[in-house]
This record gives C-alpha cells, sequence and structure tokens, in this order.
C-alpha cells in the first residue's frame, strides 16, 4: 500500500481508538483491584495496563507526523510544478520530516527505554510482595462474579481488537501497530488470567489458583520489560533496508505471535521447507496435521484433562480430598484410605476443577538459609518457640553475639537465702525478675489432615502453632527460677513443657466459644542453648560465680562438719551388723537438751545421759577418749581423797595413845622439813668475828646434818 495521508491519518485513528480502550482497560482495572480487598494478582495487572498508555501515544503522535509529512511533501511537489523551477531544490528538509526523523531515532527508544523500566519495575516490586507467609491471603478477593466478567470482558475486546490491528500491521506502512497490537494482546491475556483464576476459585470453593497467578502476573511483566530494552538494543545493530522504518523497542515479538496467530503456522512450515531441503508442508502428513490440527490439539487437552483425575499420594504423604471445596472419599483407591483422608497410592478422583488434593505444605530452609516448600504430611517440622538458633560459625559464649534478633523471657530470679540479695513483696516473694534468652526448639508431625486443615486457614497454622507454644512456654518460665533454667532442670522444663503443648494443641480455640484440635503430634521438645542478656553476662556471671563460692564454702563446712563428728564419735558397728551413725548420737544429744529443756524426770535424764555416754566410749572418737580420761581422773581423785581420809585416822588413833610424843614427832617433823633447804653452819665461840670466806657454789658443800645419807657420801 503506498502512504499516504490519509493511509496514516486511518492508523492515527486506530491509536487512538486502541488508546481509548487501553485507558477503560487500566480504569477498569484499577476500580476492581481498589474493591476487591487486596487481589494482587489485579493490581498488578491494573499497573500493567496503565504502561500501555504510553505505548498508544507515542503511536498517535507518529503516525500523525506521518500525516504532516505526507501533506506537507504533496504541498511541496505542487508549489514545485507550479513554479516550474527548482527554487526548493537547495532548502533545508520540511519541519514535520525533521520532526519525523527526531522522533524515531530519539524518542521512541527513550519511550522504549521508558516502557521497559516500567514493567521492570512494576514486576520486581509485585513480585516481590509476594514473600512472606500470608502472599497468598494477600491475593483474597470477595468479588470473584465481578472478577470473571471484567477479565472476560478486557480478554475479548482486547484480542479482536488486536487481531484487527495486527491485521492493519501487515501493510508496511501500518507495520508501527504491531506494538499496539501486542501490547492490546498482554492487556487481554492479564484480563483472561484473572478471570481464569476467580472462575477456578469460584468453582473449587478454594483459593487455589490466586497464588500461581498472582506470581505469574509479575514474570510475566518482567520478561516483556527484559524483552523490550533487549530489543532497544538490538535495534541499534540491526541493519535495515533504504526507506524502512524503525522498529519500536516496546513492539513485543513474542506477543506479536499471539496478535497474529496465523502467522505462527506459516513460519513453523518455513522453517521445516528451510531446514529439509523439500517442500515438507505439502506433504500429505503436513496438510493432514494442517487439517485437523485443532482436533488433535482437543483430544491431547482432554487427555491432560482426564489425567488431572489419577492422583498418586508419596509414602511420606497423606491428603484430603476435596470436591468443591468439601472432603469426600475418592472414587476409586489402590491405596489406605482413613474416611475422607487418603494415604500412599494411587487414587481416581473427579477432574480438575471439580476436585483438589490438599497435601500439608512444610516450609523450610536449606543450608544456604533460601525458602524450601515439601509437600508432607508425615514428615517432621521444626518450630522454635524461644530465641532464634545460634549461629554456629563462632564460639557460643554468653558475651558473645548468638543472632540478629535475640528474644528474651521472663523468669523468676535465683533462690535467695536467708533474704539476703533482693527485696521482696508483701506475699513474701520476691519483687525482681530476670531476663533469659532460651532456645526451645519443638518438633511435630500432621497426625490428621483433616483436623490440621480446619483449625486455621492456610498461611496462619504454623503462625497459630507458634503462638500457642510461646504463650505455653511464657506461663511456664514465669514461674521458674532462673537456676532452674540455667542449671540441671531444663530436662524437667523441655517434659512439663511438652505436658502443656498437648493439652494445648488438643484443644485450640478458634472463635464463638468453639475449640478444635490442631492434628499435630509432638515428636520432640527439646531445650536447646540458654544464656542472659549479651550486656549483663559479665555481671550475672559474676553472680553465678558468688553462689559457686557459696556452693564451695557450704560444702567445705559439710565436709569439715563430717570430719569433725567423725573425729569426736566415730559410727558404731554392732555385732548384729547394725552401725550407730554419729548423727544418731546427736539426734540422742539434741533429745536430751530438749528433755532438760522440758523439765524431765531426774531418771529419765540419767539414764539418757547413761546411754549417750556408752555410745561415745563405744565409738571411740575424741568424746569417748576425752569421757574415759575424765572418768579415770575422777577414780585417781575418788581414791586419793580415801586414802588421806584413812590416814587421818591412823594418826587420830596415834595421837589418843601418846599425846605428847605425837606432837614432839609432828613439831620435829615440821622442823625438819622447814631447814632441809636451808644451810646450817656450825662454828666454834673461839672465833674473833662470823666473817667467814666461804665458796656457794653449790648448795650440797659441807655435810648435810639432817640427811646423812644423802649428804655424807661415806656413810653407810
Amino acid at each position: 500500500m503506498k502512504g499516504d495521508a490519509q493511509s496514516y491519518g486511518r492508523a492515527a485513528g486506530a491509536s487512538i481508538l486502541g488508546l481509548v480502550l487501553q485507558v477503560l482497560s487500566t480504569i477498569t482495572l484499577s476500580v476492581y483491584a481498589a474493591f476487591s480487598d487486596g487481589d494482587h494478582a489485579a493490581t498488578t495487572a491494573a499497573m500493567y495496563a496503565g504502561v500501555g498508555v504510553l505505548v498508544w501515544i507515542p503511536l498517535i503522535v507518529l503516525f500523525d507526523l506521518h500525516r504532516r509529512e505526507r501533506l506537507e511533501s504533496i504541498e511541496l511537489d505542487r508549489l514545485e510544478e507550479e513554479s516550474g523551477t527548482g527554487v526548493f531544490e537547495q532548502t533545508d528538509q520540511p519541519r514535520a520530516a525533521r520532526t519525523l526523523e527526531a522522533m524515531q531515532k530519539y524518542a521512541m527508544p527513550l519511550l522504549s527505554l521508558i516502557v521497559g523500566g516500567l514493567l521492570l519495575t512494576i514486576g520486581f516490586v509485585r513480585f516481590s510482595g509476594l514473600g512472606g507467609e500470608t502472599a497468598l491471603a494477600d491475593t483474597q478477593t470477595l468479588h470473584k462474579g465481578w472478577g470473571i466478567a471484567i477479565g472476560l470482558a478486557i480478554a475479548i475486546v482486547g484480542f479482536i481488537f488486536a487481531r484487527f490491528v495486527s491485521g492493519m500491521a501487515t501493510q508496511r506502512i501500518w507495520a508501527p501497530l504491531r506494538a499496539g497490537a501486542s501490547y492490546a494482546v498482554g492487556t487481554a491475556i492479564v484480563g483472561l488470567a484473572i478471570a481464569v483464576m476467580q472462575f477456578i476459585d469460584k468453582s473449587a470453593g478454594r483459593s487455589i489458583a490466586l497464588g500461581p497467578v498472582a506470581h505469574a502476573i509479575p514474570i510475566f511483566t518482567i520478561v516483556l520489560g527484559a524483552e523490550t530494552l533487549l530489543n532497544v538494543v538490538l535495534d541499534i545493530y540491526r541493519p535495515r533496508k533504504p526507506g524502512e522504518d524503525p522498529r519500536p523497542g516496546f513492539d513485543s515479538r513474542l506477543l506479536g505471535l499471539l496478535a497474529a496467530p496465523d502467522k505462527i503456522a506459516e513460519n513453523i512450515g518455513e522453517a521445516l521447507n528451510y531446514q529439509f531441503g523439500v517442500e515438507v508442508s505439502r506433504t500429505w502428513f503436513y496438510l493432514l496435521l494442517q487439517r485437523w490440527w485443532p482436533g488433535l490439539v482437543a483430544v491431547a487437552v482432554l487427555v491432560t484433562w482426564a489425567m488431572t483425575a489419577l492422583v498418586v499420594i508419596q509414602p511420606h504423604q497423606r491428603a484430603l480430598v476435596l470436591t468443591f471445596g468439601k472432603p469426600t472419599k475418592p472414587l476409586l483407591s489402590f491405596g489406605d484410605v482413613d474416611g475422607v483422608e487418603v494415604g500412599p497410592g494411587l487414587h481416581i478422583v473427579a477432574p480438575w476443577p471439580m476436585t483438589e488434593v490438599y497435601i500439608p505444605v512444610s516450609k523450610t530452609r536449606d543450608e544456604k538459609g533460601r525458602p524450601v516448600e515439601i509437600r508432607t504430611s508425615t514428615g517432621v517440622r521444626l518450630m522454635n518457640l524461644g530465641t532464634n538458633p545460634p549461629k554456629r560459625d563462632t564460639a557460643i559464649l554468653w558475651t558473645n553475639e548468638h543472632t540478629l534478633r535475640e528474644v528474651f523471657n521472663l523468669v523468676q530470679p535465683a533462690h535467695l537465702r536467708d533474704g539476703i540479695g533482693g527485696s521482696t513483696g508483701e506475699g513474701g516473694g520476691t519483687t525482681d525478675l530476670s531476663l533469659v534468652a532460651i532456645e526451645a526448639p519443638v518438633q511435630y508431625v500432621i497426625d490428621n489432615v483433616r483436623e490440621y486443615d480446619e483449625f486455621a486457614q492456610p498461611g496462619h497454622r504454623d503462625r497459630l502453632l507458634r503462638l500457642l507454644g510461646q504463650r505455653e512456654l511464657l506461663h511456664l518460665l514465669a514461674s521458674t527460677s532462673i537456676d532452674r533454667v540455667l542449671g540441671a532442670g531444663r530436662a524437667e522444663l523441655a517434659e512439663a513443657l511438652r505436658r502443656r503443648l498437648e493439652i494445648a494443641y488438643s484443644a485450640v480455640p478458634v472463635g464463638g466459644g468453639e475449640v478444635r484440635p490442631a492434628g499435630v503430634r509432638l515428636t520432640d521438645v527439646g531445650s536447646g542453648f540458654v544464656h542472659p542478656p549479651k550486656d549483663a553476662a559479665r555481671s550475672f556471671e559474676r553472680v553465678v560465680q558468688a553462689g559457686q563460692v557459696l556452693e564451695a564454702k557450704i560444702e567445705a563446712a559439710t565436709e569439715d562438719k563430717i570430719r569433725i563428728l567423725t573425729e569426736v564419735a566415730p559410727p558404731i558397728t554392732r555385732d548384729d551388723g547394725s552401725v550407730v551413725t554419729t548423727e544418731d548420737i546427736v539426734a540422742r544429744i539434741d533429745n536430751l537438751t530438749a528433755m532438760l529443756e522440758a523439765g524431765a524426770p531426774r531418771s529419765e535424764i540419767a539414764s539418757k545421759e547413761l546411754a549417750i555416754q556408752h555410745l561415745l566410749e563405744e565409738a571411740g572418737g575424741e568424746a569417748g577418749a576425752s569421757l574415759i580420761a575424765a572418768s579415770a581422773q575422777r577414780w585417781d581423785t575418788h581414791m586419793g581423797e580415801r586414802g588421806k581420809a584413812a590416814l587421818f585416822t591412823g594418826q587420830l588413833a596415834s595421837y589418843e595413845a601418846a599425846p605428847s610424843l605425837y606432837k614432839s614427832k609432828k613439831y620435829f617433823d615440821a622442823l625438819l622439813d622447814i631447814m632441809a633447804p636451808s644451810r646450817v653452819y656450825l662454828t666454834s665461840e673461839r672465833l674473833k668475828d662470823l666473817n667467814i670466806v666461804i665458796e656457794l657454789q653449790s648448795r650440797d658443800t659441807g655435810i648435810d646434818l639432817f640427811n646423812p645419807e644423802e649428804g655424807n657420801p661415806n656413810a653407810p
């Protein structure tokens, strides 16, 4: 077709119509997304359709510039013919032609970059918004009927208009319309996806397709954005024929095939002919396929659809068969069936979308920390009720940073002795509390799939189980001392927590006073690492060290007690094999003390004292030895005094027999006792004075007159 102003005007009119339809699609999807209570897929589709406005506007301007350039060229030709001269040959390029050239050379690539950047940004932002645990819940909508109607309307109008525009684009002068046709078919695809998604979910009674479509539309947007940017780069190096208009970068080659599906078979036939070197497209087999391909495709689709009725449950899985959202039995089973719950084996159910086989999803993380979803029910699942597990690449000390986010619990402080070290309230209990980070890993499996499916909404079950477990852990730790948490009582705490969790998970409140079992079975409740806050670790260690010193002193005192008691009164082993320990003797002494304080009869006290004395003497310790020595001393004193009494009796008899003689003897005996240690010198009366020089070195010098046997060595 020859490019004239009227032809370009028709293309501009078609572009204006495309812009109007694109704006209407954007507004419709935006309004639906605003009133759909968080339909993630509809919101992404509205953003994608809004970018399409930037595609149709430059096409309108481009074709209008072509029309102006043609009119300007016709006017110049007419003026040249009328003048008959070449007065205009040396003039500059016409204004419309210059503007058109600038538009094709600069504006269209820049707009292509903007469109590609917007598509990539929308795709990545919307896709990253689906990374949380509530991703599927964020795609819910209550207006499924409106979603089906709006999606089908946009799909039908978009496909028809795209097919019409792509037919126009077969003409060379209207070739840029391929970009509009591709974007129109893209908008139709997202509209059809929303309609199909809502239809499936409305038919099944469950949110089956919401999540996949909510992920698929951002991915679709990312792919188109990447293709647009790649087209801009490749168009720089692509050779062109003289007079050929450049192809816009936002003209999607992928969507162009859907806008003109008749070209697909033609392109495939040409590729086969070129590959084999013969006219494969004219053989009977190719012609047969070309004639009956709709039927073959229909049979393939039918067989694929029928295969959805075959369900294989793996050995580590148990599932529910949901027909229109209600649990039902399979039509035919070659495996384990327990009511509406099916086990491993082959099962035949109604085809999709009438039936869904629900298998619980286990969300875990691999070695690199990436989220991994595993469809299993008998597989062991792990949740941490306390703080996050510590990093394993460093030494695990109280003073080290354990994890990025610590979770602390309140516990009772250490037990105080004699009220030292803390304040007490009116009830006698301490008013202080302690903080501790405790790792409480809990492993469980799904014991009943139906109960697990019904006690909470999808995406909230694991969170509800974790919250219930954290509540029980909080209640348990609030009445437990920190000594028990940090010491040997952790095993008992884990067992107590297990009992609490079993009770809590057997009756989960679901609202309205109703409770339901969670359908899970605990396999292990462990007690992991426990530590105080990092800032208080040093002080806490000093408190622990002081407690250890106290315990050491108590142990030393106990050791001294045992040693002293053993030295004082060792245990007694009787002939009959019985043993009387030191503690038994101490207990008898305490009992005797109590009897003395109570004023017991003297006879009973004496018998008790005698029994204790015999035990101490029999033990043979220091107490027994002291008692035996005291007894010996008592008898020695007693016998000595008794001897003195007998001597006095004899002396009295002597006195009565001869009083004068007795007195003289006693007098001389006393005089002898007095003079025995004294020096006595006998001198002659002839001495003029008593100045006598004598050596006094020895007291025994001279003759001992009063003791001749000791003083006279010659005495017999």
